[in-house]
Order: structure tokens, then sequence, then C-alpha cells
């Protein structure tokens, strides 16, 4: 039997966001999400969540979005704010040092609302996958911890397959679940990743993928989803059942 994470990233982004990710694990097949801390919507994230104990939820780390929490050199530009990725000069390193005392105070700030910790970690942007600076960092913060990070194997964990739409080279969405269940079941213990959320002027005017978001939070609702993971005898479960 397929042991199944359904993880909505980008929890605290704002209110539009949280409610669509609440909506998708009250009434539907989502059973976690990760909490940014450094947004808009973080307290109102952690305000949902604390009235919902079902929904496992982990720390989305981030040093790509927003202002961060210290002020190492090597995190920002010059108007104070993380680089998105995509900006990054091509000459730009990172210290060490600067990425692991940010996560450390994310993680704090996530502890000290939420009061208590995460159930696992994973990253904005995929930095956790694209920087070996930020995965290092990110790695030891989890085996400090003790916590499954998103994508690594850390040990006292089963290994989880990450799923997503570049892993059948298809397009932005949840849709290729419907084209690949039967090979997404075939797995011991599976994460996909999700986006659901509805759309406010904020979400519009901050982020490129927004309306798509919407799609999402259809599929993760729908009756048709809901029985495709019965019918291949999917157990759903978050990252704290592992």
């Amino acid at each position: 039997m397929c042991k199944m994470i359904i993880n909505a990233d980008d929890f605290g982004y704002c209110r539009a966001v949280n409610y669509g990710i609440m909506d998708a694990h009250l009434q539907g097949v989502l059973t976690s999400t990760t909490l940014l801390t450094n947004t808009p919507g973080f307290r109102h994230a952690a305000s949902l969540a604390k009235e919902c104990p079902s929904l496992g939820v982990g720390l989305h780390l981030n040093i790509a979005l927003g202002q961060p929490f210290t002020s190492g050199s090597t995190l920002t530009g010059e108007n104070g704010a993380f680089i998105k990725p995509g900006n990054l000069p091509s000459s730009h390193k990172y210290l060490p040092e600067d990425i692991q005392i940010e996560l450390e105070a994310q993680y704090q700030k996530f502890v000290e609302v939420m009061g208590k910790k995460p159930t696992h970690l994973d990253s904005h942007l995929f930095t956790t996958d694209s920087n070996s600076v930020m995965a290092d960092a990110a790695r030891e913060l989890a085996e400090k911890y003790r916590l499954p990070l998103r994508n690594h194997d850390i040990s006292g964990f089963p290994h989880v397959d990450f799923i997503q739409f570049r892993t059948y080279q298809e397009e932005p969405g949840l849709s290729y679940i419907y084209n690949h269940i039967k090979d997404i079941s075939s797995k011991p213990y599976v994460e996909l990743m999700s986006h659901p959320a509805y759309v406010d002027s904020y979400l519009l005017q901050s982020s490129s993928y927004n309306m798509q978001r919407l799609a999402e939070l259809d599929f993760l609702v729908s009756s048709k989803t809901k029985d495709m993971l019965q019918k291949y005898s999917v157990e759903l479960i978050n990252y704290s059942q592992l």
C-alpha cells in the first residue's frame, strides 16, 4: 500500500492562499502544508492551523521571498529583500553562515508562534535542490532537530519519493496525477507537491502562479480525485506519521 503525503507549499503567503489550503484539507485530500514565516499571511495561517490539528504543518524554508530575519550580507539585494533565484547574478555566492543563521531564525519563529516543532522541512522555489549551500544548511537543520527534509534522505526516516509535474515532464498543475497514478501508487512513500489557493489582489500582484492555484484546489477537493486514490488503495498521511 502506498502511503501518500499531499503537501501544499506557501502556507502563510496571504489570506487567500491560507483559506485555499485549509479548504483543500477540510474538504479534500490535502494532508500537509509548509509554512512561510516572513510573509504577510504568516500569523493568520498559524491561527488557522492551531484550530485544525489534523493538518500536518512543516516549515517552508525561504531565502527567495520577502525580508530576512537576520542581517547576513549575502542574503539580500540592494533593497534589503531576498533575491529570487532566477534573478541571482551568476557570480553570487552565499556565505554558509548567513544561510545557517537565517534558517535557524525561521525555525525559531515557527516554534515560537506555533508552539511546537514543524512536521518537516522543505524550501520555497526549490532552493534546497538547486543551491548546494542552502542544501547543506537545510540538511544540518533537519539533522539537528530530527526532521524529514523534502527530497533528501535524513537518518531515521524512510525514503519518500518526491513527485511533481517535472517528474513526468508535464505542465505545472496536478492533472498529471490522473495520468500516472499507477506508477505513483507503486511507491511505498510519496509526497505530492501542490499549491492550492483562492485568489485575491495580493496574490495576483505578487505571484505569476495565481489562477492556476484555483485549478489545483478544485483537483484536491474533487470526488474524481478521492475515488482515484481509493481505487488504488492509497493511504493518506502527513510527515508526522512516518
